[in-house]
C-alpha cells in the first residue's frame, strides 16, 4: 500500500517531504502507516527543522551559495588534485549498471557492522524505484576512465538531497569524493540556484566519518532537530524489554540482528530524554 508522505526504508516508514517541512502524522493516528509496501517495523519523523539549538538528532546541510574560496588551503588543494585525477559527469543509470553496484560494494566491504547491504537486485529496484527527478552522478578515474564513486540525488523545488554516495576505497589516493561533492554543490548551489543541499540525518547504523568530512571539507553544518519515533503495536512491548537490555546488548553489536535492535536503542534513546538539550 502506497502512502502519500511516506515511503518504507531499512525497517522504517520515513517522510518523504522536505526536511524544513514538517510530515503529515495522519496515517500514524489512524494506523495505516503500518500498510505501507515493506511492513515497517516503527514510523521515525522529525520536528523543528534547523531549530537554533543543539539537540542529538540533526541534518547535515550545505546553504546556498557553494564557494571554493571558503574553504581551507589545503582543502582547495586537495580538491583541484582530484578534478585533476578525476572527472565528474551525470550519467544514465542504466549504461552503468554494473560499474556503479560493484563500486556500491566495494564500499560497504570497509563498514563496520553494516546490516543493511542490498544484494544487486534489490539495488537495481531501489534505484528504479526512488521516484521521479533523480540525477546519478559518476566519477571516473582519468586514466582509465574506470566508473570509482558516485552520487545519487534527489532534486526538489528549493533544495536536493544526496541519497547515496559511494566510494570505491581502492581508488582513495584518487579522491573521487572530493570531485563528485565540489561539482555536486557547484552545479545544484550554484548554477541550479537551490536553497540548501541535505545529505541526510545523523548515522547510527554505522561508524563512519563521512559527515564530518563533508563539514570539514566542503562547509557543511548541523541543521538540529527534533526526532520521534512510533513503534508498531506488536513491537512496543520488544523495545520496553530490550531497552532495559541495552547495556547487555551492545556486547554482542557484532551480530547483525543485535545491531539492527542496537541501532533501534539508540533512537529511543535519544527520544527518551536526550533529544532536546534547548
Amino acid at each position: 500500500m502506497d502512502i502519500q508522505g511516506w515511503k518504507y526504508y531499512n525497517h522504517a516508514a520515513i517522510p518523504t517531504t522536505p526536511p524544513h517541512i514538517e510530515p503529515d502524522l495522519t496515517p500514524i493516528k489512524d494506523g495505516t502507516i503500518w500498510k505501507i509496501d515493506g511492513s515497517p517495523l516503527l514510523a521515525r519523523w522529525t520536528t523543528d527543522f534547523d531549530c537554533g539549538y543543539e539537540t542529538n538528532w540533526w541534518y547535515v546541510i550545505k546553504e546556498a551559495p557553494f564557494d571554493i574560496a571558503d574553504v581551507s588551503s589545503k582543502n582547495q588543494k586537495s580538491i583541484r588534485q582530484a578534478l585533476r585525477k578525476c572527472y565528474v559527469k551525470r550519467v544514465n543509470f542504466d549504461d552503468h549498471i554494473d560499474s556503479i553496484y560493484d563500486c556500491y560494494l566495494s564500499a560497504y566491504a570497509k563498514y563496520e557492522n553494516a546490516d543493511n547491504l542490498l544484494e544487486k537486485k534489490q539495488f537495481i529496484d531501489y534505484c528504479y524505484k526512488i521516484g521521479e527527478n533523480i540525477d546519478f552522478w559518476a566519477g571516473f578515474e582519468t586514466e582509465s576512465n574506470d566508473l570509482i564513486g558516485f552520487l545519487i540525488v534527489k532534486v526538489e523545488d528549493i533544495y536536493v538531497e544526496l541519497l547515496i554516495a559511494k566510494f570505491n576505497p581502492k581508488y582513495s589516493n584518487k579522491r573521487v569524493s572530493d570531485a563528485l561533492y565540489y561539482t555536486v554543490l557547484d552545479f545544484y548551489l550554484n548554477n541550479s540556484k537551490k536553497t540548501y543541499v541535505s545529505s541526510g540525518t545523523r548515522n547510527i547504523n554505522h561508524k563512519t566519518k563521512t559527515q564530518e568530512y563533508k563539514i570539514e571539507r566542503f562547509g557543511f553544518r548541523k541543521a538540529y532537530c527534533n526526532l520521534f519515533i512510533e513503534y508498531k503495536p506488536q513491537v512496543k512491548l520488544l523495545v520496553k524489554v530490550t531497552y532495559l537490555l541495552k547495556n547487555f546488548l551492545i556486547k554482542f553489536d557484532g551480530n547483525t540482528l543485535i545491531h539492527q535492535i542496537n541501532s533501534i536503542i539508540k533512537m529511543e534513546e535519544i527520544v527518551r530524554g536526550k533529544n532536546y538539550k534547548g
